[in-house]
Formats: structure tokens, C-alpha cells, sequence
């Protein structure tokens, strides 16, 4: 199997763009091919996120999804073709059970009004080194849409396919507002496909 190799940044194409320091993708174990697809769920992949505090202590605040669906395909040559998921948003999750239900209410994720978010590719190029893809597409989170480019680590064997990314968004980009100044706008986010949702968080 190919070493997944360190990722690259993320820019939102409307207005703002992270430069983002990341680490090796952990180990994964592959997730079986169908007709050249992937489907992804908890049992088998993680969609996370980590929050910050603005100031000398941010505190992180590490979260995650235990509802979704979605896929990866990729091309008889075992090139990356497209991605997709679906969350519910409903079904967030963190350490903390006061922060769990804030999050889901309007000021953050207003999961009553906004009960999916999602992201869909719209194209994937080549990436620096291989295996490495940047995958531009549609987020989709409270009622904005946004074209967003993502790194993308993925492997094909035999047994399936691997793929990790870490990337940054701007929470305001999508009418996240509250609590700037206190909480920063950038959020980071972990899509790891090989990786099972903690069973805690399902």
C-alpha cells in the first residue's frame, strides 16, 4: 500500500483561503470497491471537526458526525473520480454534552432548520506526489453553498480504498456567526475514509 503523504491547504474560492499544517494520515484500513465505488458510514470512515477559542487558550473543542452517507469512485487506474457525503446534522457530537447541544441549536448548526449538510466534487485534479488530489466541489451547510478545494490522500489496493483530508473552513462563509471574537472562524475538518466513527459518538 502507498504511504499517504502530507496534505496541502484549503482555499474557499469566494472570498477567504487557510494555509493549513498537517500531519500523516493514520493508519487505515481499506474500505472494500464495488464497480469502482466506496460507500462510506460510520462503520467504516470519520467525519470530524476541532474548534478553537480566540486568545492565549484555545481550548480546542473536538467534535464529530455520527449519521452520513456518501461515496468515493475512482477510475480503472485507481485514480480518484469524484466524492460525496450527506450528514445529519443532528447527529453531532463532542466531549462535552452542554457544547453537543449549543452547537445543534441556531447559533451554531441549527440542526432543526438545517437537518443536512453536504459536499459534492465538481472536479478532482492531480495533486503534488502520489495519490494526492486536489478535489474542488459544493459545500453545502446551513443555507449557504459554497466551491471550496480540498487535499486529498487516497490509496487503491487490492483489498479497497483509503482516503484521508484535513482542511480549513471559514464558519462565516456559511452564516455561522456567533461568538466572534471569542470563537475563531477558521474550523477544521477530517474526513477519513478506513477510519470507523468511535462507537460513543454514533
Amino acid at each position: 500500500m502507498k504511504k499517504l503523504a502530507s496534505l496541502l491547504g484549503i482555499c474557499l474560492l469566494s472570498t477567504s483561503c487557510f494555509a493549513q499544517a498537517t500531519t500523516t494520515a493514520p493508519a487505515l484500513k481499506p474500505v472494500a470497491l464495488q464497480a469502482g465505488t466506496a460507500t462510506i458510514s460510520p462503520a467504516n470512515s470519520r467525519i470530524d471537526f476541532v474548534g478553537k477559542h480566540e486568545g492565549e487558550k484555545p481550548d480546542p473543542r473536538k467534535g464529530g458526525f455520527g449519521k452520513f452517507t456518501g461515496q468515493a469512485k475512482v477510475a480503472t487506474d485507481g485514480s480518484l473520480q469524484s466524492i460525496a457525503w450527506e450528514i445529519e446534522t443532528g447527529s453531532l457530537f463532542t466531549e462535552i454534552p452542554k457544547l453537543t447541544g449549543h452547537l445543534k441549536n441556531s447559533d451554531f448548526f441549527d440542526v432543526r432548520e438545517y437537518p443536512k449538510a453536504s459536499f459534492q466534487s465538481t472536479s478532482v485534479a492531480a495533486g503534488s506526489g502520489e495519490g494526492n488530489y486536489i478535489v474542488t466541489g459544493d459545500l453545502t451547510l446551513l443555507k449557504a453553498t459554497k466551491s471550496i478545494k480540498i487535499p486529498v490522500s487516497v490509496d487503491v489496493s487490492a483489498e479497497g480504498l483509503t482516503l484521508h483530508s484535513k482542511f480549513e473552513i471559514d464558519r462565516t462563509q456559511f452564516g455561522m456567526n456567533y461568538g466572534q471574537g471569542k470563537v475563531t472562524n477558521a474550523v477544521q475538518l477530517t474526513v477519513a475514509i478506513g477510519q470507523p466513527t468511535e462507537a460513543a459518538g454514533r
